[in-house]
């Protein structure tokens, strides 16, 4: 379940989250289920945050720090992704049919599987396992 304060803090000020999450880097971010449909998070620190099933539709992610996250069954319809750091994060099951900017180099460092939809024209990556 998503943490409230957590989803408040995040919704008010990105600056003010990264300070939080620069001061408190072993607190666990689970923002589970949240609707963050259209949420300005550009440069925000979501790394390692617990996301799945989080909607992200038409939201800002430029240049958002995303590595290690867990973005299972989020849907990221027509997200804006330029920049995005997605090293190691779990996209399985995932929704990025219309998600903007994404490239085959980022997709190369992500989990994900057959579940997983991307925009065209990309493919999903040969090391993602099959469901």
């Amino acid at each position: 379940m998503a943490n409230p304060l957590q989803l408040r803090m995040l919704r008010s000020d990105v600056d003010a989250w990264n300070r939080w999450r620069a001061e408190n880097p072993a607190v666990r971010v689970d923002l589970r289920g949240v609707d963050l449909t259209q949420s300005d998070l550009r440069l925000a620190n979501l790394r390692e945050a617990d996301l799945r099933e989080v909607v992200l539709v038409l939201a800002n992610l430029s240049g958002a720090d995303l590595r290690g996250a867990d973005l299972r069954n989020a849907n990221l319809v027509g997200a804006r992704m330029i920049g995005v750091d997605i090293a190691d994060t779990d996209l399985r099951g995932a929704d990025l049919r219309t998600a903007e900017d994404l490239t085959p180099e980022q997709m190369r460092t992500t989990r994900g599987d057959q579940s997983t939809i991307l925009p065209e024209p990309l493919e999903h990556p040969a090391h993602w396992q099959s469901r």
